[in-house]
């Protein structure tokens, strides 16, 4: 798999009315792979028996999130962490997201999106945007932003930092994603940037946002934020952790989705207009020659 590569699986989209989300939050152990899949698979167990049926895990939080054993913690999909997970997935019938260390067969290691399903392994993406010292140990993707069909609904995927960039969840959203799913490692001093663009995500394309975070910290290293988070199209906060480990989930219709859009009509305005700046082929008459004091009347 070259450094450009996405691995998908066959495609298994369906549109569904109702939402089953959740997210999980945890640790991060580092040399604790087994302690960290068991603690995540009692809460996708617990979660599961509850009706969640897309549920979002922290980014690295299997392997730990610690820039200096990237090298040494990197795995290939197949691996322990996604034939794990996709047991798991079959197991509870749900699908699951995450972020691994990811070394494909060049020995290219990537901090990669990685999405199973009860069928097995149905996505496999790179992250493209980098933060601060990650760029010394991974190599960004080609692409920020993956978009994956499951039998739950279409989920777009990008990874803590990237959730920044309004571009990529944009562009997801308008190819048909229906849940925005967010694996962080999120910084604690960064805490309101993590409320602020989790919320704005939502908002302006009115869809579900699903951000799993890690919590506590590595060793001496910095804390994380947790305060994992599931926001409703509109906005507004359904349901936020603070900085214990375990899970909350929320179902969110279809219907509140397209009420959402309806309500604040970013997506149909940007289509109606062609993009945000003059297109030629667009049937709405301009005002650029517009008398300039009726604007300001």
């Amino acid at each position: 798999m070259t450094a450009s590569a996405r691995l998908r699986g066959v495609d298994t989209g369906a549109v569904v009315d109702t939402f089953d989300i959740a997210v999980v939050q945890t640790g991060s152990r580092v040399g604790a792979w087994q302690q960290n899949i068991d603690a995540v698979r009692s809460e996708v167990q617990a979660l599961a028996a509850g009706g969640s049926k897309v549920i979002v895990l922290p980014e690295l939080f299997a392997s730990g999130y610690d820039l200096d054993s990237i090298e040494t913690m990197a795995e290939s999909v197949p691996g322990r962490t996604s034939t794990a997970l996709g047991a798991l997935a079959a197991e509870t019938d749900t699908v699951l997201v995450t972020a691994i260390a990811f070394r494909d067969a060049d020995g290219v290691v990537f901090d990669s999106s990685l999405v199973v399903g009860p069928g097995g392994l149905l996505a496999l993406g790179h992250k493209r945007f980098l933060w601060d010292r990650e760029k010394s140990v991974f190599t960004p993707g080609a692409e920020s932003g993956l978009l994956v069909n499951t039998p739950f609904g279409t989920i777009g995927v990008v990874i803590c930092y990237e959730a920044g960039f309004p571009e990529t969840v944009r562009d997801l959203v308008q190819r048909g994603a229906d849940v925005i799913a967010v694996p962080s490692a999120f910084g604690h001093v960064r805490l309101h940037v993590w409320k602020l663009l989790t919320r704005s995500r939502a908002l302006e394309n009115g869809v579900v946002v699903a951000a799993a975070g890690l919590t506590g910290q590595t060793g001496d290293g910095p804390r994380f934020a947790g305060h994992s988070v599931i926001v409703g199209p509109q906005g507004r906060t359904i349901v936020e952790m603070d900085e214990s480990v375990g899970s909350v989930s929320a179902t969110v219709t279809r219907r509140e989705l397209l009420d959402a859009r309806d309500e604040i009509p970013y997506l149909k305005d940007l289509a109606r207009l062609g993009g945000i700046t003059e297109n030629d082929s667009t049937d709405i008459p301009h005002e650029r020659n517009r008398d300039v004091r009726s604007a300001i009347s």
